[in-house]
């Protein structure tokens, strides 16, 4: 069931209404511009926030809302809706119209939408902390081409909802090597079941909800997903074993807002969602860390058997699965007149 925290509810959003709700957005949006000459009035401010996921996921959302609620002086108030405003693969489109203002947008569920911020996707890139993934997707946020991508829906990026590695936990016989994988069906994002497509493993798309009923009933062998969306899927119910030290890589989730309704805001405000995100930053990596060690005890009491990758496997991953999906996203990208080279080489040498 969805939920609805602060000031009430929305209705979902579903078929033809969104452009009626957007229009009236719209409508609102436009009277605080004309009634305060260029900046909506700050007391009026009332944004709906999209989120959806596992609950270590949505702490970013939540941090960032509680934060701006209980520091802007009454002035601006973001109500969190969990899993009621939109699909999760329609909150880039939702938000660029208007239908509210804030979502979660993970690239990977819309492939073509976002390119090339789509480059954090890639599997197996160099990235070891969570830190260093929110530094390089900030930095990101700043390179020209990809501001005029996000412009092009109406949106901004206002943080990364920023994600540990991706590990993998599974049925049957635990791997120890690579080869091992060969015949698995692997729910994992697109980036990272292509390079593992390489020791014969076949990707299967699924929602994070369906994870459970698919490994369950054998639709699936195993999933890929950060420690704590493993854990708070509870797919350790029904596995045999998990991986420590994969440094598959993650999903990337853009927090958005809509341009038009970030641009309308006072500059009180505009600064306060700057220092809201910092607190959500802080929040949201220290969530992640303790919800994925806190079923660490559930793996060690069922008997899951820990499959430690080594140093050099995960080097051989990047070198022989993942090289040639950076190569082809590249090669795409410029096949398009995208700077697909120029993204991956910022991501490869930004430290």
């Amino acid at each position: 069931m969805g939920e609805t925290r602060r000031i009430g509810t929305k209705p979902d959003i579903k078929g033809g209404r969104y452009m009626q709700i957007s229009t009236f957005k719209g409508f609102a949006v436009a009277g605080a511009v004309a009634f305060s000459g260029g900046a909506a009035q700050s007391q009026d401010i009332t944004w709906d926030l999209a989120l959806f996921g596992s609950p270590a996921f949505r702490v970013a959302g939540e941090a960032f809302a509680d934060y701006v609620n209980e520091n802007s002086g009454g002035k601006m108030e973001i109500t969190v809706h969990n899993g009621t405003l939109s699909p999760s693969t329609e909150i880039l489109d939702n938000v660029s119209i208007g239908a509210f203002e804030l979502g979660y947008v993970i690239s990977s569920y819309h492939p073509g939408k976002n390119p090339l911020i789509s480059v954090l996707d890639l599997p197996f890139l160099p990235i070891e902390t969570m830190e260093e993934r929110r530094d390089l997707s900030e930095a990101l946020f700043q390179n020209e081409d990809v501001a005029k991508e996000f412009a092009g829906w109406n949106a901004v990026p206002i943080m990364t909802v920023v994600l540990p590695n991706y590990e993998i936990m599974g049925k049957g016989e635990a791997p120890q090597k690579l080869e091992d994988f060969s015949g698995m069906r692997i729910k994992a994002t697109s980036g990272i079941g292509d390079a593992l497509a390489l020791y014969g493993v076949s990707l299967v798309p699924l929602s994070g909800s369906e994870q459970y009923n698919a490994l369950q009933t054998g639709v699936i062998d195993a999933a890929s997903a950060t420690p704590s969306g493993l854990g708070g899927w509870k797919l350790f119910e029904i596995s045999d074993w998990y991986t420590v030290g994969m440094e598959a890589g993650a999903a990337h989730v853009t927090m958005v807002g809509n341009a038009a309704a970030y641009e309308a805001l006072p500059d009180d405000m505009k600064a306060l969602i700057n220092d809201a995100k910092a607190f959500a930053y802080a929040e949201s990596i220290k969530a992640q860390s303790e919800a994925g060690a806190s079923y660490e005890p559930e793996l060690v009491s069922r008997g899951l058997v820990r499959v430690d990758i080594p140093a050099d496997m995960v080097a051989e991953l990047r070198s022989e699965a993942a090289k040639p999906v950076w190569d082809a996203y590249v090669a795409d990208l410029e096949a398009k007149g995208l700077p697909g080279g120029e993204m991956l080489d910022f991501v490869l040498n930004w430290k």
